[in-house]
C-alpha cells in the first residue's frame, strides 16, 4: 500500500551507510513535512525504500480506547494487508511482538518460527505471507507512549549494533514528533475553547446592552434614539482611529446605554421646555454617575461603566462628575463625548427644534483642546466632510451589538 513515492536513489548506489541515510532522511523530513499525515507515511516510506522491510506500519496509541490504531503504512505486496494491524489491545489475551513493545515500552526484534510457542495463530498468519521477521520499536517520549513502528521481513534478519541503535534513533525522534504534533493540537483545541467562551460570554453582554436599552426606550424614546445614533458615531470614530477590537466594542457598547442612568430622572426634567434650575440641573448631571452604578450591578465589564461615567468629562476640567481633565479621561469616552454633543445638537428634542449639523461641527471645532480631544474632533470632521459617515436611524440595537 504505497501512498508516497520518493526519488531517492537506492541505498547501494550511494557512498553514505544506509544508517547515515536513513538519519539524514528524517532530519530533512521533521522539518520540512508539515502535514502530519504525510509526515508519518513519509517516515514509514523513508525505512522502506532504504532497508529490506517488505512491511512497515505505524501506529499510534489511543489511551482511552486502549488500542493501537495504524496511520501510515509501506509494503512491497497488497498480500500483506491482511497482516491484523489491530491486534494490538489491551483486552486481547495473547501476547504479540507488538503488544510486548507497548507493555515494555523496549524494542522487541521477534522470529516468527519462535513465536508459534507464545501466539502460533499471529505465528501462523505471518508464516503464510512469508514474514519471518518482526521488529517493534515503541515510540516513547518523557515516559509516555505515543504509539509503535512496525517491521516485517521475510529474511531471517539479524542486526548490527549501529542499525539498531540508529532505528532506535528514529523512533525516538518520531516520539518526539508526535508528542509536538499532539500539543499543538491541544493548544489549538483550548485556545478554541476559549473563544468560544468569549463569543458566549459576548453574547451575554450584548443581551444585557439590549435589555437596558430597551428599558430607556420604553420610558423615554427619545433618549433611546439619541443613544443609538450616538453608538453608531462614535464606533465610527473608533475604527477611524485605527483601535483595538476591544476599544471599539466597549465605545458602541457603551454608546447605546451611555444615558442609562436618565432612567432616575423625572421625565418632567427631561423633557421641560423651559430654563432648568440649579436643582434640575444638579439631577441631569447626575446621570452619568446613576449609569455607572446600574452597570456595576451587572455583569458586563467595568470599563463599559468607567466610559459611561466619564463622558460628560472635558479636556480642560471642566465637565462632570468628576472633574477629569486630558488624559485622565477614557479615550473612549472622550470618543463618546465629541459623539454625544454632535448627534445632540443635530437632532430634535420636545424642548428645542434641531439646532443642525453644521452648527454641531462648528461647536466642536471651536472648543477642540480645550472641552474636547482634538484629534476625536479632527476624525469626526473628516468623516462628514468626506461623507465616510451618516447616520441609520433605522438601525435596530440588536444590530448594533453584531
Amino acid at each position: 500500500m504505497r501512498l508516497f513515492f520518493s526519488n531517492r536513489k537506492p541505498a547501494d548506489h550511494l557512498e553514505e551507510t544506509k544508517e547515515s541515510v536513513l538519519w539524514r532522511s528524517f532530519s530533512t523530513i521533521i522539518s520540512q513535512v508539515g502535514d502530519f499525515d504525510c509526515f508519518l507515511q513519509e517516515s514509514c516510506e523513508i525505512i522502506h525504500d532504504l532497508d529490506s522491510y517488505d512491511l512497515i506500519w505505524l501506529g499510534l496509541w489511543e489511551d482511552e480506547k486502549k488500542i493501537l490504531i495504524p496511520r501510515a503504512i509501506a509494503s512491497s505486496s497488497p498480500q500483506y494487508d491482511q497482516v491484523p494491524l489491530l491486534s494490538v489491545n489491551n483486552l486481547h489475551s495473547l501476547l504479540t511482538p507488538e503488544r510486548e513493545a507497548l507493555l515494555k515500552a523496549q524494542p522487541v526484534l521477534a522470529s516468527v518460527s519462535q513465536m508459534k510457542k507464545k501466539n502460533r495463530e499471529w505465528a501462523e498468519l505471518l508464516s503464510q505471507l512469508g514474514l519471518q521477521t518482526v521488529v517493534c520499536f515503541p515510540l516513547v517520549y518523557q515516559q509516555k507512549i505515543y504509539g509503535l513502528i512496525n517491521l516485517y521481513s521475510s529474511e531471517e534478519k539479524k542486526f548490527h549494533d549501529n542499525e539498531f541503535s540508529v532505528l532506535a534513533g528514529v523512533a525516538d525522534l518520531l516520539a518526539f514528533k508526535i508528542h509536538a504534533h499532539q500539543e499543538e493540537s491541544e493548544r489549538k483545541r483550548l485556545e478554541l475553547e476559549v473563544e468560544l467562551q468569549a463569543q458566549k460570554l459576548r453574547k451575554t453582554m450584548e443581551m444585557t446592552i439590549q435589555a437596558l436599552a430597551v428599558t430607556i426606550e420604553m420610558r423615554d424614546p427619545y433618549t433611546a434614539g439619541h443613544q443609538r445614533r450616538v453608538a453608531q458615531l462614535a464606533s465610527r470614530i473608533a475604527q477611524e482611529m485605527r483601535l483595538e477590537e476591544e476599544q471599539i466594542l466597549n465605545v458602541r457598547l457603551a454608546g447605546i446605554i451611555h444615558d442609562i442612568g436618565k432612567i432616575y430622572i423625572p421625565v418632567e426634567i427631561l423633557t421641560k421646555p423651559g430654563r432648568l434650575n440649579d436643582y434640575e440641573i444638579s439631577m441631569i448631571r447626575s446621570h452619568p454617575r446613576f449609569g455607572f452604578d446600574i452597570i456595576k450591578e451587572t455583569d458586563l465589564p467595568k470599563k463599559i461603566g468607567d466610559i459611561i461615567i466619564q463622558h460628560h468629562e472635558r479636556m480642560d476640567g471642566s465637565g462632570y462628575p468628576l472633574g477629569l481633565a486630558g488624559e485622565e479621561i477614557h479615550l473612549e469616552s472622550r470618543i463618546l463625548s465629541v459623539a454625544d454633543v454632535v448627534e445632540a445638537m443635530s437632532s430634535h428634542r420636545p424642548y428645542r427644534p434641531a439646532l443642525g449639523l453644521e452648527a454641531a461641527l462648528e461647536e466642536i471645532n471651536q472648543h477642540k483642546e480645550f472641552l474636547f480631544d482634538p484629534d476625536v474632533v479632527d476624525i469626526c470632521l473628516d468623516l462628514f466632510a468626506e461623507q465616510k459617515f451618516c447616520w441609520t436611524r433605522e438601525e435596530t440595537i440588536s444590530s448594533l451589538t453584531n
